[in-house]
């Protein structure tokens, strides 16, 4: 039987764990140049603020000096002695009790050329001599052009120094991490070396405990299995000797009632039944011991039409679907072939009860042709199997099909049940 079910990428460890560290190698590039970035701009307006406390400590010291000196420096940068004093068309950009000592105010206007400014201003009292108003203006443009500059530069050098970093960070991650796995790998190989030799004693012997612990239990799973199928096969054996006996037994006493019993006799086609089940069950022992041989010597193959092997079925189980609104459709399209005549029987059989058995009302469809056997039939949705019943299970199907290299899937699909056999 195929068995449907949702396939995840499945990766190595050493795979899943580089995509993991490219990806932590990103968000933690990508997070240290964004912080760089904004660090700069708070570099940028720290600097401005410091310069102009700056100039406010050496004008201070001038008035200090010389109270009446001129402390005017540039066109740019103007000082008063009072809020009053300030131009009105400056002083209205900011409010006199947000002006305290040491705190830079900032101001964006439009200028007499309608161009953009920053104008910053400074009130500063550091010694206590009644305190200066320090005016900067300063056009938008350069400053906008110089922090475009000291950003653009500072990412870049921060992304190569950061970029630097984080490769040679995760070289040596990548080499530990390595190394790190290397008992695993050793213990992959040791596992392939079990399933290879699996009855060959092999030593564990780990530089890591763990690893032996997962190596101990290992061992003691295999054991554990191989124990069980060992007893699995004698049973399987002993069961199929000891039937033998009575199964032989049986047929003879069969064949007897079909020698004594006239074809027009009522109870004819009663012994006949009887005779083809008696068979099977003889052809089933036969399989089971089989299958309970380690031996892999092919079957011996027998010249036959798998059609006509499908109709003699189909007439003996034909009593599985009387009384219910069945209708069989056998399309035989078969040549003769070369095959394992007995377990091709079982194995037909099997999936033909199969039908009968969990058919809903409907068409059963049996294809046959050169190398491959089609059977579906109709189900209802509240009894949609989760897996069939193959007489003595849907292991010996596989068992069989397997051991002869045939290729045996099950499928349902729309209130259908499919199963296909070929070889």
């Amino acid at each position: 039987m195929s068995k449907t079910a949702d396939n995840k990428a499945v990766r190595s460890l050493a795979a899943q764990s580089r995509r993991q560290l490219v990806f932590l190698g990103l968000v933690i590039f990508i997070g240290l140049v964004t912080l760089v970035a904004g660090f700069s701009f708070y570099q940028i307006d720290q600097a401005m603020d410091n310069y102009l406390r700056l100039e406010a400590s050496k004008l201070e010291l001038e008035v200090q000096a010389d109270p009446y000196s001129q402390i005017n420096r540039s066109p740019d940068l103007n000082v008063f002695n009072t809020w009053e004093d300030i131009p009105n068309e400056f002083r209205k950009l900011f409010l006199k009790q947000e002006a305290l000592s040491g705190v830079v105010l900032e101001a964006e206007r439009m200028n007499s050329r309608n161009e953009k400014e920053y104008v910053y201003l400074m009130f500063s009292n550091t010694l206590n001599l009644g305190g200066l108003y320090i005016l900067d203006i300063e056009a938008a443009s350069t400053i906008d052009a110089l922090l475009k500059t000291i950003v653009e530069q500072t990412v870049v050098e921060a992304s190569l120094v950061i970029g630097g970093f984080i490769i040679i960070f995760f070289l040596i991650i990548a080499w530990i991490f390595r190394h790190a796995i290397r008992p695993l790998n050793l213990l992959v190989d040791w596992s392939k070396s079990l399933k290879q030799h699996p009855n060959q004693e092999l030593s564990v012997n780990f530089s890591i405990q763990e690893l032996n612990d997962i190596a101990e239990h290992l061992l003691d799973s295999l054991t554990q299995i191989r124990e069980f199928n060992e007893r699995e096969q004698q049973f399987l054996k002993h069961a199929s000797h000891e039937l033998r006996t009575p199964l032989a037994i049986i047929q003879a006493s069969i064949d007897t009632l079909q020698v004594r019993t006239p074809t027009t006799h009522p109870s004819h086609s009663a012994v006949q039944r009887a005779s083809r089940a008696s068979s099977n069950m003889i052809l089933l022992t036969e399989a089971l011991l089989w299958l309970s041989r380690q031996s892999t010597d092919e079957v011996q193959l027998n010249y036959l039409y798998p059609g006509n092997i499908c109709r003699e079925l189909i007439e003996d189980m034909r009593y599985l679907i009387e009384g219910r609104s069945i209708t069989i459709e056998l399309a035989d399209h078969s040549k003769e072939i070369a095959i394992q005549k007995d377990l091709f029987r079982i194995v037909s059989a099997n999936l033909i009860r199969n039908a009968f058995q969990h058919s809903a009302s409907g068409v059963i469809v049996i294809n046959v042709e050169e190398n491959e056997l089609v059977i579906k039939n109709p189900i209802d949705d509240d009894t949609l199997p989760s897996e069939p019943s193959f007489g003595l299970g849907l292991q010996l199907v596989e068992r069989i099909a397997k051991k002869l290299n045939w290729d045996f899937e099950f499928q349902v699909i729309q209130n259908q049940a499919r199963v296909r056999l070929s070889w």
